[in-house]
């Protein structure tokens, strides 16, 4: 894929490919969420059917990469001063296995009567979806039969199991109520009136009961429930008190290693970094990117995925080191992106860690002979990777030293011939792991208008623009 970087001075998702098709459903797909271990993806949308995908790996040379897990590289034209534009070199680590999910639906839910707008997963595999026929229906993987129906007065936008105890539930609706559903006793055991379309919702995960409320008008409201009922903590005007238009908020997020950092997304194309009720960051998107409809943090904490208006794919980088307090949130504008046809949703997959980051090796000797470079690559062709010996295979694989990975200096990259050994890269034993960048096997996966599910990879490593 063409990955553009804005107002960036070193691109990270250099190598982002996209990995799978798939034909999900019948019209929009409004909805997806990964199970908390990532085994299963679950979407659902406008067909009403909630899909449960299983979530697998492939060997990488089943896939087109020609190439078995070992450094390849493919070459961006990127502008620099006065318009003019150079050959960039893109360093790429393809892993043994990669990311797949299965191509047809492993189970298939029916019983919603219109559009699952939806999903939510519990820690043992239990999903319970939402819908406008305003119910919520409770799923569980491995049984085709709905365990139960819990009925509201109207659309049902948002819900979520409570992270500690999968005996409760809570939702929002249209009818500008929040209710926090007990499983067991099949009932609402608390509720409260916001007194304003419900458009997100999202608990806290360090095991408090708190949860934040988001609304159409751009509110958002933090609550605590107690064993006696629920009691609003603080509110939040994200505009102000302005009526202006874009005020919705689509999408709240907790961070899940700093439980006080929130993120909320709100259709003025901005997302927000709160500090309990502080803005500490802004990320502003590209002037006609139109609304934020969704944003997720990434496995580590350390990058968002959004979708805008506009069909694409945004990666933010989110450093928290210098948070800055509301007086002076730094507003922060350098992202990359990449257009993403027909985009309506994109999560990240959260089963990337560490052993993932970690998995590739590298040759022990030899250098990297190139061949010739790509002349084109706007448009971006796995086909145009280039591999350890040249050949278009790779035998070996490549080792990068642990302490620090090399950054591509872009400005000094004039040649059309270039070797590995002549840079910073430095070998070392059979045994070693490279050391790899948080971004380095990130996984996105995209829902569509058109009801496709597609998957993107980023197996490149980091250059300096």
């Amino acid at each position: 894929m063409m990955v553009q970087p804005n107002k960036n001075g070193c691109m990270e998702s250099t190598a982002i490919f996209m990995g799978q098709e798939i034909q999900a459903h019948t019209g929009f797909i409004w909805t997806m969420k990964f199970s908390p271990d990532g085994q299963y993806l679950a979407t659902g949308g406008e067909d009403g059917v909630v899909r449960i995908w299983q979530v697998t790996s492939t060997d990488a040379s089943s896939k087109p990469f020609n190439a078995e897990g070992g450094l390849v590289r493919k070459m961006n034209k990127r502008k620099f001063g006065f318009g003019r534009k150079k050959l960039i070199p893109s360093p790429v680590v393809v892993p043994n296995k990669i990311f797949q999910i299965e191509e047809l639906p492993m189970q298939e839910f029916h019983g919603h009567g219109c559009d699952v707008l939806d999903v939510a997963w519990s820690n043992a595999n239990f999903l319970v979806s939402s819908s406008m026929d305003k119910t919520v229906r409770l799923w569980q993987v491995g049984c085709n039969q709905c365990l139960n129906v819990f009925y509201h007065n109207n659309y049902v936008t948002c819900i979520q199991f409570n992270p500690i105890d999968d005996n409760y539930f809570i939702s929002g609706s249209i009818d500008g109520k929040v209710r926090i559903w007990g499983v067991a006793e099949k009932r609402v055991v608390h509720w409260v009136d916001m007194r304003d379309i419900i458009t997100a919702i999202c608990y806290r995960p360090d095991g408090k009961q708190e949860f934040v409320v988001g609304s159409i008008a751009g509110t958002c409201r933090f609550y605590e429930a107690s064993g006696i009922g629920v009691n609003l903590e603080a509110e939040i005007h994200i505009h102000g008190r302005k009526k202006t238009s874009g005020n919705k908020i689509t999408s709240i997020q907790f961070s899940r290693d700093e439980s006080r950092k929130v993120l909320i997304t709100c259709e003025d194309s901005k997302l927000r970094i709160f500090d309990g009720i502080d803005v500490v960051r802004k990320f502003k998107a590209l002037p006609k990117s139109g609304s934020q409809m969704s944003a997720s943090f990434t496995s580590t904490g350390k990058h968002i995925i959004s979708v805008g208006e506009d069909c694409r794919v945004y990666v933010w980088n989110y450093n928290d080191m210098c948070l800055q307090t509301s007086k002076h949130a730094k507003s922060v504008r350098s992202c990359e992106h990449f257009f993403c046809q027909d985009v309506s949703v994109a999560i990240p997959w959260l089963g990337q860690g560490p052993d993932h980051r970690h998995s590739a090796r590298a040759p022990r000797e030899g250098r990297m002979e190139g061949g010739s470079w790509i002349r084109d690559s706007e448009q971006f062709s796995i086909g145009n990777w280039f591999s350890i010996d040249g050949s278009g295979s790779s035998k070996g694989s490549a080792t990068w030293p642990e302490e620090k990975l090399p950054l591509w200096d872009a400005t000094v990259v004039e040649r059309e011939s270039y070797t590995y050994d002549q840079q910073q890269l430095c070998h070392t034993g059979a045994n070693d792991h490279m050391s790899l960048p948080e971004t380095w096997g990130l996984v996105i996966v995209a829902g569509g208008w058109n009801g496709t599910i597609k998957t993107f990879h980023n197996y490149g490593l980091p250059v300096r623009l």
